[in-house]
């Protein structure tokens, strides 16, 4: 696997502030923008993300070129905004503690193509190596702060697995980095981790809200706690003001 150090100019604007840490774990992300490549990505970050600040330690990209934004010792800013009270806590340490991969994919559903999964999985079993960190240490954006990112290995709890699967088996020297073809193909010493389903129960001050857009067919009743993407406001705002009976 070859890094291409393409490093952040040093700056708040830049979200690279240039405070030292040591890492902890490792957070995947994907770059939310479908088609887009890693050096695009990059210069976002570059040129301020729209006045956001945020950035990455690496991008890893649709034809599986890896960029690194920022040195491993360095905070990043990916991770720091918390999506629920239950996230509070870890979001608000996780960019002190863990190294920002954003992955690159080609369509919507944020899954990733084989050559972007092959090196995500490369690059976090060699950082998983150089840093002593056991597959525990591996975390999507979602686990430790809320956000429905990477989006499809959020929605997609076996999916996930699977890739902390092939992530571990690299780590272990068993497997080459290739996405498995179903559960079974996944190396039966791999450690399965315990995640937690998306949040079904709205939270008490929505509930009112929730159960009224459920019972009148403004949405299909699940996901509550979960981001909305612009589809579904779309979609939404069309049943209620548009569409007669406004049913889904």
């Amino acid at each position: 696997m070859n890094i291409i150090d393409n490093l952040l100019t040093p700056g708040l604007k830049h979200g690279r502030p240039s405070t030292k840490r040591v890492p902890e774990g490792i957070c995947l992300h994907y770059v939310g923008n479908p088609g887009s490549s890693a050096q695009g990505n990059r210069n976002y970050f570059q040129n301020g993300s729209g006045g956001l600040g945020v950035s990455a330690h690496y991008i890893v990209g649709l034809n599986g070129e890896v960029l690194r934004c920022l040195p491993d010792d360095e905070i990043g800013y990916h991770a720091g905004k918390s999506y629920g009270p239950q996230w509070n806590a870890t979001a608000a340490t996780a960019n002190s503690k863990y190294i920002g991969i954003e992955c690159c994919h080609p369509g919507a559903d944020g899954k990733f193509n084989d050559s972007t999964y092959a090196s995500v999985v490369a690059l976090a079993a060699s950082l998983c190596k150089k840093y002593g960190f056991g597959i525990d240490r591996v975390f999507r954006h979602y686990d430790v702060c809320g956000k429905s990112c990477p989006l499809y290995y959020a929605r997609n709890l076996d999916e996930w697995i699977k890739l902390k699967n092939s992530i571990a088996a690299r780590l272990s020297g068993t497997q080459a980095a290739a996405p498995p073809a179903s559960a079974s193909a996944s190396p039966p010493a791999a450690p399965k981790p315990v995640q937690q389903p998306l949040n079904n129960d709205p939270s008490s001050w929505a509930k009112d809200a929730w159960d009224w857009a459920k019972n009148n067919g403004y949405n299909d009743g699940t996901r509550p706690r979960d981001n909305t993407t612009r589809e579904e406001v779309a979609a939404f705002m069309w049943r209620v003001l548009i569409r007669p009976g406004g049913k889904v």
